[in-house]
């Protein structure tokens, strides 16, 4: 045991020291905000204001003030309405040295129900969120005149319109309030990382492996250990690499995430940052107001007190080493099978047997988000290949820790992983020694029958 000690202390430090460890693992945290902050940065400075001149023939969408008339429409976020009785001819010519952003033409509407079209004249095209914000308006201000002339009051409307929101509750009249939505969301995250992690530090055994097989320094270390050890100690290093790698991004992202809206709540006007949000086509593609919007966000963060943040938290760590030690020993083996004479669809097609698997798993991780409790989750969810990633998607979506489905996913994928590395070391020990022929799996059952 003192030497797979020493194999994993080698593995792990040898790749932590390392000066490209250390760059991905303070960069890429680093990158993510920075991503978030120019997304908001580009944002506040898309969102340019633009003032309109309107020309209305309908009548509907300006009201006579005096002698001129003025816009129905509002003056909210980014857009603004000049209504003016002038030419269209003229408008068209000089409303750019005039400080306008284009001329919003509405013929003469016979029919409410099936209005003309409406045109907007600019040297510039609208982006896709003024457009959107522009077309609700002006079909706002249709909508109450239908209202007007189906004798309606406006203000007894309004009364009618309910807000209905459903509060899921999974634990009877003790259970705490949750959210499918928030499940779902913390469901995909989670299981984008397993997906990611178990195919990135699995690869990176199958490569550590073909290194030392192709500069023969295997020679010299299976001197000293077992096959198996080797095998066994270069898994378990490679894997601390990623947890470690892992809880970094965790903690900094968590910092430097907060640090930037800090900053942001310090640089950027609220009303700029809304406005841009909203010119997105956001609330105004949605038929959402901001106060229904906070309202729901509200719930939303209400609902994450429900999920078991510990039992999640510990399931993570387990079905992250688990799945990635189940996966990562038939990398190893793939690894000692191949050589610097195997070519890249010779490569490709011993590890797509392996690949395919967390694929599949990632695709029924999707499937079961509409039904996290049925057969096919059931089954994904205690079938080792896949258990990595859809047990902790089923956790999140409250799945008790005291049940048969948590206690059978635990018992197979140890067991997976015993088998694995079994049938691996068979592989391994066969493999890692052989330079220079071309391995196929006919050649690697082989391997496993003599040994």
């Amino acid at each position: 045991m003192s030497k797979v000690w020493l194999i994993i202390k080698r593995e792990y430090l040898s790749r932590v020291r390392k000066k490209s460890f250390l760059v991905t693992t303070l960069l890429a945290p680093l990158g993510l905000v920075l991503l978030m902050a120019t997304q908001i940065f580009f944002m506040t400075r898309s969102a340019e204001e633009k003032t309109i001149l309107l020309k209305d023939e309908s009548g509907y969408f300006t009201e006579t003030r005096g002698a001129g008339v003025q816009a129905k429409l509002k003056d909210e976020g980014t857009m603004k309405f000049k209504a003016t009785k002038e030419d269209l001819e003229v408008m068209q010519e000089n409303y750019a040295e005039r400080g306008y952003s284009g001329v919003l033409y509405v013929p003469p509407i016979k029919n409410l129900k099936n209005p003309p079209d409406i045109t907007f004249y600019s040297d510039k095209l609208l982006g896709l969120g003024s457009r959107m914000e522009l077309e609700d308006k002006l079909a706002l201000v249709l909508k109450n005149e239908k209202i007007k002339q189906a004798g309606l009051d406006q203000q007894t409307l309004e009364d009618l319109k309910t807000t209905v929101s459903i509060r899921e509750n999974t634990g009877g009249e003790e259970g705490k309030e949750s959210s499918s939505m928030i499940a779902a969301g913390i469901s995909y995250i989670i299981g984008f990382i397993m997906y990611l992690s178990i195919i990135i530090y699995g690869t990176m055994v199958m490569r550590g492996v073909m290194e030392e097989k192709t500069n023969r320094i295997v020679e010299v270390i299976l001197s000293s250990v077992k096959p198996f050890q080797l095998m066994l100690g270069k898994i378990i290093g490679i894997g601390g690499v990623g947890l470690t790698q892992f809880l970094i991004w965790i903690i900094t992202v968590g910092i430097l995430y907060i640090g930037m809206m800090f900053f942001v709540g310090l640089t950027v006007d609220p009303d700029t940052l809304n406005n841009a949000v909203n010119s997105g086509g956001g609330m105004a593609a949605s038929g959402i107001d901001s106060g229904e919007m906070q309202m729901k966000m509200a719930e939303m963060l209400n609902s994450l007190s429900s999920i078991n943040w510990p039992f999640l938290a510990f399931a993570f760590v387990f079905y992250y080493l688990g799945g990635y030690l189940f996966y990562s020993a038939l990398f190893a083996a793939i690894g000692s099978a191949m050589g610097d004479d195997s070519s890249s669809s010779e490569s490709q097609a011993l590890v797509m047997p392996v690949t395919i698997p967390i694929i599949i798993s990632f695709f029924i991780l999707i499937a079961i988000m509409e039904n996290p409790n049925g057969s096919l989750a059931f089954w994904s969810s205690i079938c080792p290949f896949s258990s990595s990633i859809i047990m902790p998607a089923r956790i999140a979506y409250g799945l008790s820790p005291f049940t048969i489905d948590f206690f059978l996913s635990v018992a197979f994928l140890i067991g997976g992983f015993i088998f694995t590395t079994w049938f691996a070391s068979k592989i391994y020990r066969t493999g890692i020694l052989m330079i220079g022929k071309k391995v196929s799996f006919r050649e690697m059952a082989k391997w496993i029958r003599q040994s």
